[in-house]
């Protein structure tokens, strides 16, 4: 059963994802990558009643983050332009779009580590496919950078439910 304690944990990680997200979107890449990474891992670890092996999904996701990236210049951009002949100046919303997805499909794999630890596999495919499709509308569709960027936040953040 969960406590009063650990649902304020969550709300707290989840708000403080979407915060640490946005500013990092602002120039201040730290806050962003290692902060997220940092704030899910150590929310985990206490969830999971101060596992160590819980704290293996900082490095995990903050490997995630630096590899995998939406930007124009991207791979993972180049080659959703190569896929729709276009879309190399963010213009083509199916590019954009495919390239969020495939950005939120790839930030979901570290918490495989949560599925390890927790035996929670269904929570872990949920939360993949949650990922991969919010990141994907979200990140592709949405003009407004400052929501936009807050949600992607708070969505990474729901790994924290496995």
């Amino acid at each position: 059963m969960i406590t009063i304690l650990e649902v304020i944990l969550i709300v707290c990680t989840m708000i403080g994802c979407a915060i640490l997200w946005r500013k990092g979107g602002d120039g201040q890449s730290l806050y962003r990558n290692p902060g997220v990474p940092v704030a899910i891992g150590l929310a985990k670890f206490i969830l999971l009643g101060f596992n160590w092996w819980a704290l293996l999904y900082i490095p995990l996701l903050w490997g995630a983050i630096q590899a995998f990236s939406y930007g124009l210049d991207a791979p993972i951009h180049n080659f959703w332009e190569k896929v729709f002949h276009g879309g190399s100046q963010g213009n083509m919303p199916f590019v954009e779009i495919c390239t969020r997805a495939t950005c939120g499909l790839l930030w979901s794999t570290p918490a495989i580590l949560f599925a390890i630890l927790t035996g929670h596999w269904i929570p872990f495919v949920i939360y993949s496919i949650f990922l991969t499709i919010s990141s994907g509308l979200i990140g592709g569709l949405v003009k407004d950078v400052e929501f936009s960027e807050r949600s992607i936040g708070a969505c990474v953040s729901t790994a924290i439910f496995i």
